[in-house]
Parts: C-alpha cells; structure tokens; sequence
C-alpha cells in the first residue's frame, strides 16, 4: 500500500515540529529511490528535491516531510550514513526547521532529545521518572523551583538519550502535561541592541568602579571634581541626573536648555577627581538618548557645591515680577526698583550657568545644532523658481525647528523652501538646482541635527498641479 499523500490534500507546513528532514545525497538519487528507502518508516507527505534552474540538474540535496516526528526521528537515526541502492555516497541526514531551513545542528543535538511540560506544583522528579521512562532512557529531569522557597514553578525539562525517545513521549505522554520541545538556552532571547550594550556596559563598568576606587585613582589622575555636558534638548532634568548618577560620587547636577541653540547644557559635580575623570572617559560621545550623543568636557574652574545659584533663581524671579507689577500700576514708578531687580536676576543667572558656557564646551554646531561641518550660509532661490529637484526627508522622534532646518539647508545654495507636514516625522527640502539637492543629500544623510538623526533621501517628482475647470 503507498503511505504516500498527494501533495496538497494536506499542508506541508511543519506541523509538528521536527518531522521534515533535509537529506545530502548522490545527484543520481530520484524521489523513487527516497519514497522506497524511507517508505517503511511511516506516513510520508513530500518528498522535495531541488534542482538547478539553469541545467535540471539535481542540486544532490532532498528534503522529507513525514506526519508525525516520531517517525521522522526513526528515519533520520537508521538511515543517517546509509548508502542507497544505486549509490555510492552515505547519506546525511539531518533535521529541517521548514520547507527551506537547512539545519547544520549534529543530529543528536540536545535540542532534539529535550521535552519542556508543565507540571502540577505538588509532582516530584520520581513521579514524572515514572511515567517518562515508558518512552524511552530518560538521562535528567529538571523540575524548575523558586530559589527563594524551593517551590516548584508549575513546569519541567526532560531529556532522553535519544531524538526519537523524545519524539514518542512528545507524541504519548498524558495530554495535562502539554509537552513541547524545548528550545535551546536563549534561542528566544531578543537581541541586545547598542544601546542597551552601551548602558550595561556603562553600569558594569561602575560598579566595578565603586569597589576599586583607590586603585583607579592611581591610573586616572585629575585636577578637577566638576563636568560641563551637552546634550539633546528633548532630556529632563531627572534623565540626566539618573544617567550621571550611574558614575559613584555624583553630588550635584545641574541641567538647562539652551534655547537660542536648542540644546541641553550643564554641569555635574562630583566628591573626587577620579569620578569626574572617569565621567569624561565614559560619557563622553555615549549615546543618550538613542539616535542622540551627549558630550562631556572636564571644569577645570573652581566650584563649590553648596553655593548653588540654581536654588536662588526663584527668589530673583520673584522679586523681579513683583518690581515690574509695582512699576505697572504706579501712577510714579520706582525705576531705580525694576533696575536692581533686573540687574539681581541677571547676575544669578550668569552666575548659575557659569561653566557652561561655549567657551568651556565646543562650538554647539559640532554636536546639537547640526554632527557635520557645514558650508557657509547663502541666500535662499527665489520662491518662483522652478523645482529642479526634492529631497525628502524624515527626522525622528520629531522635526527639529523650520528656523534650524531652514539655516542647515540653505547651506548648499539654491534652496527654494524647507517644511515638514503637520503632525508627521517627514519633510522636504525644494532646490533650484538638481547639484544643491545631491551635495544635500550627501552632507546631511544621517546626520543629527539639534540631537535628531535625520535621514535625507531623494522624493518623488511633483504631481503637476491640477488646473482648474471652467464650465
């Protein structure tokens, strides 16, 4: 009798898992001499095997799909190395994840002969040895307890010496079980991005920091306790503190956004030389927020952290809404009042963000305004000028402002106009000249303008505008 299915009156995904095997063979090899040898072995639904697309030629290579694993396992452990009738090369045979996967995982991978169930709470590891050894040689049972109470976790892990031992307790054990093959140690684990790198890293390496700090002291020597910082503008106060505070020895941070270059600024003080250094080393160019770099520069100036001119602001605040309502509603203002009020304000401030300034951190266009150095500013095309060509353009998390994008792109001449669409992540920039768009697109493609990563790429022509219908 043919165990054969007709292709098609079933699907030939691979449910269930684990019953395709991929098979290297002799070119000469036919689906015939595949169906005979492994025929006996039980329900086969497809037998594939490929060819070249330019010869006919077989590739000497077939995949299997049997209906249960279990009879997938018998095939591959008899017949792996068997030389065929008609041949003279053994055959390897392996385990296909799909239609298309080819496996190179030994064919007695512990993946294979692994079984994952869930267990009631109150089994043992001799109940479970019961009933699994009727399958086959059961090498460990692994029932997953609490480390805290030693409380079983409701599941299990059971290994057999065998793929094809595994394959029938997959198939036979009681249903409550729910048994499935277990997928190797972090198989399922997603992928660490950079970012997440960076920071574990970053934590790593501080914590390690907190427990040799004397010996770090002799390897990073410095003369100064403080930090300036510069960085995105779309960070808070707490963001920062949490990031500077990963470094042991953080006493104050101080944060303000630069509004004329909007950017970030600040400065972070620590309790010794060897944090602050070690600050710099770390922090510097990290990228926080992703898509974004903060910049930090040592403060070689003197600073106490107790007197902190951030605390006073309110107070000069105040002070000056109160002198400037009293100067409103006087019928005779007390000038000389306001004068003090402004005047007591604006050295706090000065004072305040004293060490923060351009002089002590590098020009803002290097990092914040715009990563790339760019040409001089040239005045814009005229706003009739016919479109030579577009450049679209997407900035995410947000666009940054018409004013900044305006400035970075008039930059390559002839720029008619730059926008972005109301609500959305994408713009673009309309050139007079096709030169402008493509020295654009070549300077600022993935660039950070104002902490954004902006990706500049050629649009689409224009829809002609449509003309309008007289009747």
């Amino acid at each position: 009798m043919d165990n054969r299915r007709k292709r098609g009156e079933e699907s030939s995904d691979d449910s269930p898992m684990y019953s395709r095997l991929f098979i290297v063979c002799e070119k000469g090899l036919t689906k015939e001499h595949f169906e005979d040898a492994f025929n006996k072995f039980g329900t086969i639904e497809d037998i594939r095997m490929p060819r070249d697309h330019n010869t006919g030629e077989s590739k000497g290579i077939a995949y299997i799909k049997f209906s249960k694993t279990s009879e997938a396992a018998n095939a591959m452990e008899e017949m792996n190395l068997k030389v065929l009738p008609n041949s003279n090369r053994p055959l390897k045979v392996m385990v296909a994840g799909n239609r298309s996967d080819i496996q190179t995982d030994d064919h007695d991978d512990e993946k294979y002969r692994r079984i994952f169930i869930n267990v009631a709470k109150t089994a043992t590891e001799d109940m479970l040895q019961e009933h699994f050894s009727e399958f086959g040689h059961v090498e460990s049972i692994l029932i997953q307890r609490d480390r805290n109470s030693g409380e079983s976790r409701g599941f299990a892990y059971i290994r057999y010496r065998k793929f094809s031992e595994a394959a029938c307790a997959f198939e036979n054990c009681e249903r409550k079980y729910r048994a499935i093959f277990a997928l190797p140690k972090g198989h399922n684990k997603r992928p660490e991005t950079s970012f997440e790198f960076n920071i574990n890293n970053l934590a790593t390496s501080s914590a390690n920091m907190r427990t040799s700090v004397l010996s770090l002291m002799k390897t990073r020597p410095g003369n100064y306790t403080r930090v300036n910082f510069m960085c995105s503008p779309y960070i808070n106060q707490k963001q920062v503190e949490k990031l500077f505070d990963i470094i042991p020895g953080m006493v104050v941070c101080q944060f303000y956004v630069d509004l004329v270059r909007n950017c970030g600024k600040g400065t972070v003080s620590f309790t010794n030389p060897v944090s602050a250094a070690y600050a710099v080393e770390k922090l510097d160019r990290f990228e926080y927020p992703p898509g974004s770099h903060i910049l930090v520069r040592p403060d070689n100036t003197k600073f106490d952290p107790k007197d902190n001119n951030f605390t006073k602001l309110p107070n000069a605040v105040s002070n000056l809404k109160n002198a400037i309502s009293a100067t409103t509603n006087a019928d005779s203002p007390d000038l000389a009042q306001l004068a003090e009020a402004i005047a007591e304000a604006s050295k706090l401030i000065k004072m305040a963000t004293a060490g923060v300034s351009d002089d002590m951190i590098p020009n803002s266009n290097d990092l914040n305004y715009c990563s790339v150095k760019l040409p001089p500013t040239q005045p814009l095309a005229d706003v009739d000028s016919p479109v030579a060509k577009r450049c679209f353009l997407v900035c995410k998390p947000q666009p940054p402002p018409l004013t900044i994008l305006r400035d970075v792109f008039c930059r390559f001449g002839n720029l008619i106009n730059v926008y972005t669409l109301p609500n959305k992540t994408v713009g673009y920039a309309r050139y007079a000249t096709v030169e402008a768009a493509d020295n654009a697109m070549k300077s600022l493609h993935g660039a950070e303008i104002c902490g954004v990563r902006m990706k500049v790429l050629e649009a689409e022509d224009e829809a002609p505008a449509k003309r309008m219908r007289y009747d």
